[in-house]
């Protein structure tokens, strides 16, 4: 399997072969038009698989597809009113994105950022193949793909929690150099993966792309303060994807939040040092909330004074997509009614195969070892799904001396006064517990 040349493989993890199979898409995220040489245009689809897995097939399959994938597309295609996007491209790559790390010690506005996740390609191609690594591209990049693909979000249906409508948005990203992507190569579609336990109906992943461009639109205006970049960028207030979880931070960092307004509380003795501690109280202004669209704005001003931009890359990257119809979103359009045809049976849907067995996430730790620092501030995280493991910090000997491989056994069960004989087990006793690593087997 070739690889973009920004994207690293996880050394230990062989690749896994891909054969996509339209019954086995339960959720739809992405559909578009790829203009491959030689080929002509070929209409797929995206989308997710019973474990998560990202998965495309072509747009001619759609009849194999289960039935709520095809009411998702429809609702999509009926909701946008848009023909879908094209791509024109030699070779394609999907990425899901799982983990993003955001280096807090950058010297410049436009540095780069690691995404974390399963690369899948190339396409169009017969030896397709899946593998985790690491992908590295610039700040400008992650926030104008997402900008240039935010009119091209998967629309889903909205239910009675959601406020607004529910999107899965993607990012055209490149994985080479300027003059590689201007021959249609090395091109990347990043999804931000959405955790199984949080895909109730459909797979929107509007969170995730807030939580994306928060973090980076954030680093930006660091970096814009501390070494005197553009006005606007420095004076700009920015929101939080999630109002009650930025209130919990302050807390936990000694603030006390009263409305829109937080202040910090210094315990001091004596009846004048706690009235002096409340004059001196430093105050900070709890941020408002927004949503995806929001921070897709924000980031489609910043873009336009960003020093730099936009790079070589970005200018050869963004002409190889069109629009599938110049009509706006919801306004009448002359449809084009295809002349009646014989209708084709379609073949019977093959029974699924058994879903194969989720990798393990402790990869992500050696690629986030490698960017560590012993001093300085740590670099930031977003992650996508709850079972990726933080990375744990170095553990000090024991002052004892005793030997630290010890400890695993100091915390195993005691052992029985009086153990039961194997022919009578003690119908008291519960089953162990299975250990952890089995759940990485059971479908």
């Amino acid at each position: 399997m070739s690889h973009p040349r920004y994207f690293v493989p996880h050394a230990s993890t062989p690749a896994e072969p891909v054969r996509p199979d339209a019954s086995a898409l339960v959720m739809v995220v992405d559909t578009f038009r790829l203009e491959a040489r030689y080929l002509g245009e070929q209409e797929w689809i995206v989308g997710l698989d019973a474990v998560g897995q990202l998965i495309a097939v072509p747009g001619s399959e759609r009849g194999q597809l289960p039935a709520s994938a095809q009411a998702q597309l429809a609702h999509h295609e009926v909701t946008s009113g848009r023909a879908p996007r094209r791509i024109a491209a030699a070779e394609l790559f999907f990425f899901t994105v799982e983990l993003v790390e955001h280096p807090a010690e950058a010297e410049g506005a436009n540095d780069p950022i690691y995404l974390y996740g399963n690369m899948m390609g190339p396409w169009p191609g017969e030896a397709l193949a899946r593998v985790p690594g690491q992908l590295t591209v610039s700040r400008g990049s992650v926030l104008a793909g997402l900008v240039h693909g935010a009119s091209d979000a998967f629309i889903y249906a909205q239910d009675a929690e959601s406020k607004t409508p529910q999107r899965s948005f993607h990012a055209l990203l490149p994985g080479d150099r300027a003059e590689v992507i201007a021959e249609g190569r090395g091109l990347v579609l990043a999804y931000p993966a959405v955790p199984e336990e949080m895909q109730t109906g459909n797979a929107c992943n509007d969170r995730l792309a807030a939580d994306i461009l928060y973090e980076a639109l954030t680093q930006l205006q660091e970096d814009a303060r501390e070494h005197g970049g553009p006005e606007l960028l420095r004076e700009m207030e920015l929101p939080v994807p999630s109002r009650i979880q930025a209130i919990a931070e302050l807390e936990t960092r000694g603030y006390e939040v009263n409305g829109d307004v937080a202040i910090l509380r210094r315990p001091r003795g004596g009846l004048v040092g706690k009235l002096a501690g409340l004059l001196s109280a430093e105050k900070v202004k709890v941020p408002p909330e927004a949503a995806a669209a929001e921070f897709i704005e924000l980031a489609r001003r910043v873009l336009t004074i960003l020093p730099g931009w936009p790079s070589d890359v970005e200018r050869m990257l963004r002409p190889l997509i069109r629009p599938g119809n110049s009509a706006p979103a919801r306004v009448g359009f002359s449809p084009n009614v295809p002349a009646p045809s014989t209708p084709v049976a379609q073949r019977a849907i093959p029974p699924r195969p058994a879903p194969p067995p989720a990798r393990p996430n402790d990869w992500m730790n050696d690629f986030l070892g490698a960017h560590s620092h012993t001093k300085g501030a740590k670099p930031k995280i977003s992650r996508s799904r709850s079972s990726i493991p933080a990375l744990k910090p170095a553990s000090k000997p024991a002052a004892t001396g005793t030997a630290e491989w010890l400890s695993d056994f100091a915390s195993g069960p005691a052992p029985a006064s009086k153990p039961p004989s194997p022919a009578e087990p003690d119908p008291k006793k519960k089953p162990d517990k299975k250990p952890g690593w089995m759940s990485d087997f059971e479908s």
